[in-house]
């Protein structure tokens, strides 16, 4: 079991992407009151959760599959569990964003600006910590993976000797 090049570059990608994003919603979120640009209103609500959604799956396929090289089953468990409830907080608060910026984009926000301030960070600062989270899982694997791979070898030149 390899961790799939392109799979952990896509991977990055959706990660990279995210992380622009919760730069952009930072500064946003810095400068409130401003006027939020209806194009940028627009990008985030048609991308962001298509982004995270594809990111949720991306990991599924590269991490959570491969927690048993660098696990034990209890700890799988609680990492597993862990994901979902990352996964479940991530996109409420990803809708939440997308919704104060649709009623903002409309000029019917209900929300203070201190309390939209607020909602963008319950989405960007978290989302870094997961994305630092789940970069770190993928490093422990890849090491398990090449520690795998050298014994093999090793092996297999043993054999041959």
């Amino acid at each position: 079991m390899r961790l799939s090049g392109n799979g952990i570059h896509g991977l990055e990608g959706c990660y990279d992407q995210l992380l622009s994003w919760c730069d952009l919603l930072e500064a946003v979120a810095d400068f409130l009151p401003c006027h939020i640009d209806d194009r940028f209103c627009e990008t985030i609500t048609k991308g962001l959760l298509t982004c995270l959604n594809s990111t949720y799956d991306r990991e599924e396929q590269e991490i959570a599959s491969r927690l048993s090289l660098i696990m034990t089953g209890e700890e799988m468990a609680e990492e597993i569990e862990r994901m979902k409830m990352s996964r479940v907080f991530g996109r409420k608060s990803a809708q939440d964003v997308v919704d104060v910026l649709v009623a903002l984009k409309k000029g019917k926000c209900p929300l203070s600006w201190d309390a939209v301030g607020h909602l963008l960070r319950s989405f960007f600062c978290p989302m870094r910590s997961h994305i630092k989270e789940e970069r770190q899982l993928v490093e422990r694997i890849r090491k398990a993976l090449e520690a795998a791979a050298l014994a093999q070898r090793t092996d297999v030149a043993t054999e041959a000797a």
